[in-house]
């Protein structure tokens, strides 16, 4: 390797203010994978809610001229009482011309809007720039990137202009003797006065691999995002400083260490991955304005710190008969808040803040470990399984808060599927989840619980030339136990019990037309639950059925379907062991749907129908449903 590549892959991987976005699209200057063209448009209308999704991506080269475009519109509007709407827009076009095989030059113009009617903290927003980059190619598989552009930026009414400038860089792949190397980095700084936001990342993977079976993954991550926002002042500090707004700083650092080994085969049969992971990030808030003659707990800002330390094993066995694999996980976690005291502040209610932000202080240790595995008993005969559990622990150092806590989460599944003819399958199906929530301090005491849950299950699937269909059938309980039920009469165990059929067939009669179902029945049941001796107090009941029977019409590349949709929900209150009507839902309509294929490149699809809603036995009203959607790859 020549000397010039060593000193661009030391400057990429050693510089400390070139950073890319913590996003694995990240870079807004380089391309590092290519831009699919498409169009697609979707509207729902489903009750009172309304929503349109609209995107486009375009990119294309004429020459020494490339070009991208990118829009993405999304708007949802409620018909309700208190009517609402939400409006978000996102453009984006770039382009560049190649001036020589090692330098390009471009132009990238953004803009992104929100609107929302309702009346939250930022309900009006909007984004634009303009920007001026090139993008230099020093070596093969490196690209840097230096852009300098002005931007606008709007919020709740106030409108900041000023520039923004950084760079990026991209090493795709670099061998150095046994080592592979691949990074992206950005740095990016908004100077939007009074306000200003940065960005700061850069991803790192080196990759050693001494053999074909042996392998060592180091990745680095750092990541910093600050961001300037704006919030109504109160009263008292809107008068001191003359403001209408004041400002927050959000500043996020996460810092990620990982190595992961890999070992192909182990005994031939084995395949092994070790990961360590350490993470440690912080959140920083900043208040700009403060008002100087009152004191308050509220001033003060905070700080949240968090270290994060995780082992993983994951090992995988193959052979003729069994697969399965095993995996193991540990971790530890603690995170503390802060209170930031600043210059001229009372210390008495420093010191109270201070207190209030340690009792959020947490730590927590995790341990979980599962079994996964196919066992193929022979050719038709397949036995499946896997098992979970997870142990947490949850402490508070501070004695005020009472959160700490133990929980036990313990999962198994088997199945055994039995293929009885080429057309024709079977399936049994068990499961069973044990979770228990045992709370320190007898202040929280009270939670304690056991929650049990055992499902049944059996079906099958036939796949014949003219008919197929795929039916099943569950039985499920959950149990919850509260431990001290006995002594506080407000904490009652309860069960729910439920038992659904599910049906999906389609009987072809010719090339041109089929018959489709889809539909499902539950019933399930609501109680109070006594656990010594296992019976429960029936308290609610619901009987649900959903159906869709439809004919579907088939011409070239268009399909049609006229069908009628059923849904039916009733629900039972109890008086001893009877059952009363408490209230009922009906609804039914015509059913249509159109689509349009060409060429898996165009896709056209119209999906409708028109419900008439009765509720306990009366007319109430009449509704329609409609979805859109168009989908152009071109």
């Amino acid at each position: 390797m020549n000397r010039t590549k060593l000193i661009i892959i030391i400057f990429l991987l050693t510089a400390s203010k070139v950073f890319c976005q913590f996003q694995l699209d990240s870079l807004d200057y380089i391309q590092t994978s290519q831009i699919m063209n498409l169009l697609f448009t979707r509207l729902d209308k489903q009750l009172n809610t309304y929503n349109l999704n609209s995107n486009l991506q375009f990119n294309n080269q004429n020459g020494n001229f490339h070009y991208w475009l990118s829009e993405n519109y999304n708007s949802t509007y409620i018909r309700s009482f208190d009517k609402s709407s939400r409006d978000e827009h996102f453009f984006s076009f770039s382009g560049n011309y190649t001036l020589a095989p090692e330098v390009n030059i471009g132009a990238a113009v953004n803009n992104s809007i929100l609107s929302d009617s309702r009346k939250i903290e930022i309900n009006q927003a909007s984004v634009s720039d303009a920007t001026l980059y090139s993008q230099v190619f020093p070596v093969e598989s490196v690209t840097i990137a230096p852009f300098f552009g002005y931007e606008n930026n709007r919020q709740i009414g106030e409108s900041d202009n000023g520039y923004l400038y950084g760079g990026e860089g991209d090493v795709e792949d670099i061998r150095i003797s046994n080592f592979s190397v691949q990074s992206q980095l950005k740095f990016r700084n908004e100077d939007i006065s009074p306000r200003k936001n940065a960005l700061r990342y850069i991803n790192l993977l080196v990759k050693n691999s001494t053999t074909d079976e042996f392998t060592n993954q180091i990745n680095y991550q750092y990541f910093l995002n600050r961001k300037d926002f704006y919030f109504t002042a109160d009263s008292i500090t809107s008068n001191q400083y003359n403001i209408i707004n004041n400002i927050q700083s959000r500043i996020e650092t996460n810092n990620v260490l990982q190595d992961k080994l890999s070992y192909a085969k182990f005994l031939n049969v084995f395949s092994l991955d070790l990961t360590g992971r350490l993470t440690w990030r912080s959140i920083d808030r900043d208040t700009r304005y403060r008002p100087t003659n009152i004191s308050t707990t509220s001033l003060f800002d905070t700080r949240i710190d968090e270290m994060r330390l995780e082992f993983e094993s994951v090992t995988n066995y193959k052979s003729d008969i069994f697969n399965g694999s095993f995996h193991i996980t540990y971790s530890e976690r603690d995170e503390k808040h802060i209170a930031k005291d600043y210059p001229g502040s009372n210390k008495y209610f420093y010191d109270e803040r201070s207190q209030q932000e340690s009792q959020k202080n947490n730590t927590s240790k995790r341990i979980s470990a599962s079994v996964t595995g196919n066992l193929n008993i022979s050719d038709s005969d397949v036995i499946s399984f896997s098992m979970y559990q997870n142990k947490l622990g949850y402490d508070t150092p501070s004695p005020l808060n009472y959160d700490d806590r133990d929980e036990l989460l313990s999962i198994a599944r088997i199945q055994y599927v039995k293929t009885l003819s080429p057309f024709f399958s079977a399936f049994v199906n068990a499961e069973g989840t044990f979770n228990h929530i045992v709370y320190i301090y007898s202040e929280k005491s009270s939670n304690n619980n056991i929650n049990r849950i055992i499902k049944f299950s059996a079906g099958g699937s036939y796949q014949g030339k003219y008919v197929s269909s795929y039916n099943g059938f569950d039985v499920s309980a959950n149990y919850t136990v509260y431990d001290f039920e006995d002594l506080l009469p407000n904490y009652r165990s309860y069960s729910f019990r439920q038992f659904s059929a599910n049906d999906s067939s389609k009987i072809k009669f010719d090339k041109n037309f089929t018959l489709v179902h889809y539909g499902y029945i539950r019933l399930s049941e609501q109680g109070d639950l006594r656990w010594a001796s296992f019976s429960t107090h029936p308290t609610r009941y619901l009987a649900e059925m959903f159906s869709v029977p439809k004919i579907v019409a088939v011409y070239n590349k268009l399909s049609f379907a006229l069908g009628i949709r059923y849904y039916s929900l009733t629900t039972y209150n109890y008086d001893g062991d009877k059952k009363i009507p408490d209230s009922k839902y009906n609804s039914i309509g015509p059913l249509t749907e159109i689509s349009l294929i060409m060429k898996k490149s165009l896709s056209l699809s119209i999906l409708g129908w028109y419900e008439f809603i009765t509720t306990d036995g009366n007319v109430s009203r009449q509704q329609a449903n409609l979805t859109m959607q168009a989908s152009w790859k071109f």
